[in-house]
């Protein structure tokens, strides 16, 4: 008898054979006492807890659909008599950041009559040099996102450049400045 429970021993734990067969063993057994324990009756069927067939849902076709219908398109723009509208406020302002061969004063105050006094203190100190397109080749498009809030977007030659303008009391202004790159 030593001798058959030395050669089990040795033989299911010090090979990988024999841990492989203890371990399967050991899976089947917790599996199996959790399925005798899960059961409402002892029977076959769902565990204890677990859902068990669903009713099919149905929809009331008279109901309507309860998604977005439709987005309402944002209001125009509005601009002050006598002031430019956005996409001429673009255009000047694109201008002027593309004038990349003046040196940094020159070009801020180029800048300055187009931007809002926010963006025009971020831009201080900025090399001109440093824009990454050298002229335009698209025309402005705009996307309004209220009465005072649009994005214009322009195409250049290595990209686009997306500057979003204000225009509290119908003045426009560009208060950011994004470029994609091509």
């Amino acid at each position: 008898m030593r001798t058959v429970i030395a050669f089990l021993t040795r033989f299911l734990f010090r090979s990988r054979v024999g841990l492989a067969v203890v371990l399967l063993v050991v899976v089947v057994s917790v599996v199996g006492v959790g399925q005798v324990i899960g059961r409402d009756d002892g029977a076959s069927g769902p565990l204890l807890g677990a859902p068990g067939p669903q009713p099919a849902l149905t929809i009331d076709p008279t109901a309507g659909d309860d998604g977005i219908r439709s987005v309402a398109p944002a209001p125009d723009p509005v601009t002050s008599p006598g002031a430019a509208d956005p996409p001429t406020v673009a255009v000047a302002f694109a201008t002027a950041w593309l004038d990349r061969g003046l040196d940094a004063e020159q070009w801020h105050a180029g800048l300055r009559p187009y931007a809002t006094e926010e963006l025009a203190e971020k831009l201080v100190g900025v090399d001109p040099v440093a824009v990454p397109a050298e002229r335009l080749t698209g025309e402005p498009a705009v996307i309004p996102y209220g009465t005072n809030l649009v994005e214009v977007v322009i195409e250049v030659d290595s990209g686009t450049l997306r500057l979003r303008l204000t225009g509290p009391d119908g003045q426009w202004l560009v208060d950011g400045v994004d470029w994609v790159r091509a």
